[in-house]
């Protein structure tokens, strides 16, 4: 009889995906921010929930190697709450998708962290590392946004009602994190304009930390080459 948590496959096919987990982890993010877009607007949520579970799916098999038991736990929340949401259309649960999602974001955002101040050069890697916890905050941003939604349904002016609030909140969080707001969404309530604030500013610190941790390590690698490379000349001139 199988275990029912067996999980023994992720194992298997972890040290692959350990070469290039943020590169796959970034594709998913991308497919989640980008791929909505293009789908009919009555279609729009169903397909953003797929491409949300499909992110965690990646999540949970990219990272398996930790934390992979609350990575699992987060995508069977939101996968339970995003049934109870489309099935049986209870909209109160959305807002718990995000927590869920959120939590696994945090997670995941931990990880980068760990990848960008361990790392000894800089990769492409690193790079798909630092852009995905920079979409990884767009997109906390964004559920953010929904749950304030929830609560004050005029929080902000120019968003849509109906299926489209979602992608519209989502352009809303990115364009806040890159700082061109265009003005065509406004945060009208106070708990919208601190939020959008608090955004803002994770934002600004998260382009600045990430700049400096990746310029640093850069030149820190080229100073060590320059040594290494003058360094023999040195040593042959000694022994002469």
């Amino acid at each position: 009889m199988l275990p029912l948590a067996d999980t023994s496959f992720l194992h298997r096919y972890a040290p692959r995906l350990a070469r290039h987990h943020y590169k796959l982890l970034l594709v998913s993010l991308l497919a989640l921010v980008l791929g909505s877009g293009f789908a009919p607007a009555s279609a729009d949520p169903l397909l953003f929930t797929a491409l949300v579970l499909q992110n965690m799916v990646v999540g949970v098999l990219v990272f398996s190697a930790r934390r992979r038991w609350l990575l699992l736990l987060c995508l069977l929340a939101a996968a339970a709450l995003e049934a109870g949401v489309q099935v049986w259309g209870w909209a109160a649960l959305r807002s718990l998708t995000g927590l869920a999602y959120s939590v696994f974001c945090l997670v995941i955002t931990l990880q980068i962290f760990r990848k960008l101040l361990s790392a000894g050069r800089v990769t492409a890697e690193l790079l798909a590392a630092s852009m995905c916890g920079f979409v990884l905050l767009g997109m906390v941003g964004m559920f953010l946004f929904i749950a304030i939604t929830f609560f004050q349904a005029d929080a902000f002016a120019g968003v849509p009602v109906g299926p489209t609030s979602v992608q519209a909140l989502n352009y809303f969080s990115f364009t806040t994190l890159l700082t061109v707001g265009f003005g065509d969404i406004v945060p009208l309530t106070n708990v919208a304009r601190k939020a959008t604030v608090l955004l803002g500013l994770a934002g600004h610190f998260y382009d600045v930390f990430v700049v400096g941790v990746v310029v640093g390590k850069y030149v820190s690698r080229s100073v060590e080459a320059a040594q290494n490379e003058a360094a023999p000349p040195a040593a042959a001139q000694d022994k002469a």
